[in-house]
């Protein structure tokens, strides 16, 4: 293990070689849970690279590493980012997680965040996009407090009809109201705790005399009021910059919308200097790679990411089409027209696919069956890896293949609906992703 020492992982290696048998399961996951232990206690205090998971014996922990078709270059360099961080804190290290309903519910992607935060002491970045999904009536992980006041219109990329020119996040809101505000809470009494010395507030106004503002230092004891930071234009990403006074984890979004004015939302950011992980998450429920070509600014939106990794998770809503009518070769271009998209931002990013879970499709009123299109999806995101030299974290094949969901939804860990996990679920695919990339990053696939 380069990162921690020779020596140690010359006795790791040795103690796990001698201890696991090939094909073992119940085994496998033990030990990999008493290695990660092992690891982590000779770690400096404070430090966590592994996180020891639960066995399930649905799970084929066997294939639950990175797999890499054909090169691993990328992958390197984005190792060779986060020894930058964790060896010598001389850069952060962005990461963008993007898809459909899985990753809107934040359960998933949010494991991962608090996982890579929380690796060494001082890394904690930026917290990555937020929105007020409230406005559209629809659900988001409540790790952090978000709230409105006045009318807003929501509009997702889901849906063919809208005409607000979406970004990264996917998702827009617009106002006229005049007493429209947005309140931030970062923290909810969990760990760890993100804070912001600026507010960063994507979106559009119909003119110049619409902008945003926040009132800071105000006196609550003595009822004075505060003083009021007006956003100031990034001409280069088409966002508006409140800057704070200091570090908070909290504060309100005002809006000057004169009459007959709007303005659009699509997203916030709380920024800081600071230099550590910054993963950003982009989810809507149903979304497809159509759904995400659409966003007109989503290019534009990823120069305020800069992504060193990318975790597609984009390809549910895709093959969720009867069999025979999902289209492998639409569905590797519109993939290889986002990789253009993020390459053009970021020319050296790393990719990892992740693969779709089993999920069942509904054929008649009463007859739902393992979707077989979830093979195909497989196959491409490999053909896809191949050509691009990224990763695959084959969830499909971990998972057990075609018609493995009634056995993740007995054991707790997926929902009726045989699509979604629980949250316990996605909890646990956040955990084993996460250890995919540290054992990765440890072994540098020196593994056999």
């Amino acid at each position: 293990m380069r990162r921690v020492g020779l020596l140690w992982i010359m006795l790791l290696a040795c103690f796990t070689a001698s201890s696991q048998t090939a094909g073992d399961n119940v085994r496998s996951a033990v030990m990999d849970s008493l290695t990660q232990n092992v690891v982590n206690h000779l770690l400096p205090s404070g430090n966590q690279l592994l996180t020891p998971l639960p066995y399930f014996d649905c799970i084929d922990y066997g294939k639950a590493g990175l797999q890499f078709p054909a090169g691993r270059e990328a992958h390197n360099r984005f190792n060779a980012k986060l020894d930058s961080l964790l060896l010598f804190g001389s850069r952060s290290v962005s990461m963008w997680h993007v898809g459909g309903s899985h990753v809107q519910a934040d359960f998933f992607s949010h494991r991962m965040r608090t996982n890579f935060t929380l690796m060494q002491p001082g890394i904690l970045g930026t917290r990555g996009f937020l929105f007020p999904f409230g406005m559209a009536k629809t659900n988001w992980n409540h790790n952090y407090h978000i709230s409105y006041t006045g009318e807003w219109k929501a509009e997702r990329n889901v849906e063919r009809t809208s005409t607000a020119a979406l970004g990264a996040t996917g998702i827009a809101s617009v106002t006229g109201d005049t007493t429209a505000s947005v309140t931030l809470v970062l923290n909810v009494g969990q760990s760890p705790s993100w804070t912001m010395d600026r507010l960063r507030v994507m979106g559009y106004a119909s003119s110049d005399e619409v902008n945003a503002f926040a009132v800071v230092g105000r006196d609550s004891l003595l009822g004075l009021p505060g003083d009021t930071v007006w956003a100031t234009m990034d001409e280069k990403t088409m966002s508006r910059i409140v800057e704070l006074p200091a570090h908070t984890d909290s504060t309100t979004l005002y809006f000057r919308i004169p009459e007959g004015q709007t303005f659009t939302l699509t997203g916030i950011i709380p920024e800081t200097d600071d230099k550590g992980i910054r993963y950003f998450s982009s989810g809507i429920n149903g979304a497809a790679l159509p759904s995400w070509l659409r966003c007109v600014n989503l290019e534009r939106d990823l120069q305020l990411v800069q992504p060193d990794i990318v975790f597609f998770a984009i390809g549910v809503n895709d093959a969720a089409v009867p069999q025979g009518q999902f289209d492998v070769e639409a569905f590797k271009e519109n993939y290889r027209r986002l990789i253009r998209k993020v390459q053009a931002v970021s020319p050296d990013c790393a990719f990892v696919f992740i693969t779709n879970n089993d999920t069942y499709r509904r054929e008649s009123r009463r007859v739902k069956r393992a979707n077989r299109n979830g093979l195909l999806v497989r196959d491409a995101m490999y053909a896809l890896a191949r050509e691009q030299g990224a990763a695959v974290w084959d969830v499909f094949s971990f998972m057990g293949g075609l018609d493995s969901s009634p056995r993740w939804r007995d054991a707790g860990l997926m929902s009726t609906d045989l699509i979604h996990f629980t949250r316990t679920g996605y909890e646990l695919l956040g955990n084993m992703l996460y250890n995919a990339l540290i054992d990765d990053y440890l072994w540098q696939g020196s593994k056999p």
